[in-house]
């Protein structure tokens, strides 16, 4: 039985406490595994040797230039005391503590990059490359449990029981004062995202993969820290229902801003409205086949963490860092891309034709710029596998990602897959990325040859060019408009409780009036 590597250790770790297992299992199903990491250390505190690291954070998920740092802290809240009394000290033990462990664990890895590790003895280094500094996106998400029940009864009135959002809020002196209220943890106004244990499980399994949630934790950053604007939002799941159901030029997006508003206040009840909808449920069917693109990224990486990935010339290398960036390519897509990314893989497997390969190349962007090419080839009769089919379906692989820039020369990469078809009941896959934006005229014009050798891009008989823009949604969403005002007296915002009694009176004002 072969021993595990460091890096399959880490993969299976689940962290030290029950909150961070949980956390753990739902950050590798959403992100998967070759990119997140429960319980990293650092170097600190060791000396000449010996002693044990200190814990960074309690997930670390590392994507390219995007690094996440989680904290997660369960702490009691004593209901049994007056809530000016009870939510200070939840809020210090909470939320100030993970927000300053946060932004230390930030300031490290921009200083010491290469002192992180998965064990607590500092043996094993980190095995993805932390990016520079100068060119890294640094997000703080603070998973702060114990709340949830308690601000359920605060709020009352069925009230979800999600920390509300207010932004006005700075520094420990403005939370104390305003309990299950979070805006800028830090006086300093670094951003922190503060999740509860309800809020976390409904972020992550509605962005369930790093570049949607990236996405929405930058929008979400540039819309609340409009300059001179507060906000006030019953709720992180009402603010994602607001993103999921706001499109812009093709990306979701926050409502625009009039530029002489100061005060935003979003109404409660629209994730309601939207996880209930006939809207939510297609999108959730759609994505079905979406995840057997996971499935692909998941089952090579575990190949990466073993050392058993296979490269030229067709031999176990040990370069991961290599080949987590072909991988990367592949994670990098969106849910909704997987979609047909997936439907086009599948049709691809689906293909058998004894003798012949058949390729399905998918392209994204306007213009294109990333093409995708998806390979199946039966092996011949008494062909073998390792001396003569291996090597050219890699070869064939190869020629397709270089060529496929002849019939569209705005592409920049190229991402390859190449596989046996369904038929052959057993499968083993070849990755390949190619950076095609250095390729000259004479490159170009080589690859051309070799794929008229092997009789494949075609112009006329195989290149069609069509765009489908998949809708993620079959209707637009209807939610409540959000009133001009959720102000009380002395203008300041109103919460959950104060926002339903002003509702309840506005109703009976227009009542009285028909």
């Amino acid at each position: 039985m072969n021993e595990q590597t460091a890096w399959e250790k880490a993969a299976s770790a689940d962290g030290t406490t029950a909150t961070e297992r949980a956390l753990a299992n739902l950050a590798r199903k959403a992100f998967l595994s070759l990119w997140s990491y429960a319980n990293v250390f650092t170097d600190e505190g060791r000396a000449n040797g010996r002693g044990d690291g200190k814990e960074l954070c309690d997930l670390l998920v590392v994507f390219g230039n995007d690094v996440l740092l989680f904290s997660d802290k369960d702490c009691a809240f004593r209901s049994d005391i007056d809530v000016t009394v009870a939510w200070p000290r939840w809020y210090r033990s909470a939320i100030e503590k993970s927000a300053k462990q946060l932004t230390g664990a930030e300031k490290f890895l921009k200083s010491y990059p290469k002192r992180v590790f998965l064990d607590k003895g500092c043996q094993a280094p980190l095995p993805i490359e932390l990016p520079d500094s100068r060119v890294a996106r640094y997000y703080l998400i603070a998973v702060t449990r114990g709340s949830h029940f308690p601000a359920r009864q605060f709020f009352g009135g069925g009230s979800s029981g999600s920390v509300m959002l207010l932004t006005h809020l700075v520094g420990k002196a403005d939370h104390e004062k305003t309990p299950f209220h979070v805006g800028f943890p830090l006086e300093s106004r670094r951003f922190v995202h503060v999740l509860d244990e309800m809020t976390v499980d409904v972020l992550l399994d509605e962005l369930d993969t790093v570049p949607d949630l990236v996405n929405y934790l930058r929008k979400k950053e540039e819309f609340l820290q409009r300059p001179d604007t507060i906000f006030s939002v019953p709720g992180e799941e009402e603010l994602l229902a607001r993103y999921m159901s706001t499109m812009r030029d093709e990306e979701h997006a926050f409502p625009r801003v009039p530029g002489d508003v100061n005060f935003v206040a979003l109404p409660e009840g629209d994730w309601e409205v939207y996880r209930n909808s006939p809207q939510w449920k297609a999108k959730q069917e759609a994505n079905e086949i979406s995840y057997m693109w996971d499935a692909l990224i998941e089952h090579q990486s575990g190949f990466i963490r073993s050392g058993k990935a296979i490269t030229v010339p067709w031999q176990p290398s040990k370069d991961g860092v290599n080949h987590e960036r072909i991988i990367r390519a592949l994670a990098a897509q969106p849910r909704l891309a997987r979609r047909s990314l997936a439907a086009d893989l599948h049709v691809a497997m689906q293909r058998s034709d004894p003798g012949r390969m058949f390729a399905r190349i998918k392209m994204t962007g306007r213009p294109p710029s990333q093409a995708f090419v998806f390979l199946t080839i039966p092996r011949t009769q008494g062909e073998d596998y390792e001396t003569t089919y291996r090597p050219r379906r890699m070869h064939a692989l190869m020629v397709y990602c270089h060529a496929v820039k002849d019939g569209m020369p705005t592409l920049k990469e190229a991402i390859g897959v190449a596989s046996e078809p369904f038929s052959e009941g057993t499968a083993s896959q070849d990755f390949m990325h190619v950076d095609l934006t250095e390729m000259s005229d004479a490159e170009l014009k080589e690859w051309r040859k070799q794929a008229d050798d092997l009789d494949i891009l075609r112009p006329k008989t195989e290149m069609k060019l069509f765009r489908d823009a998949e809708p993620e949604f079959p209707a637009p969403f209807k939610f409540v408009d959000s009133p001009s005002r959720y102000l009380g007296p002395g203008g300041m915002p109103m919460n959950r409780a104060q926002r339903r009694q002003a509702d309840k009176e506005a109703r009976r004002e227009r009542k009285k009036k028909r």
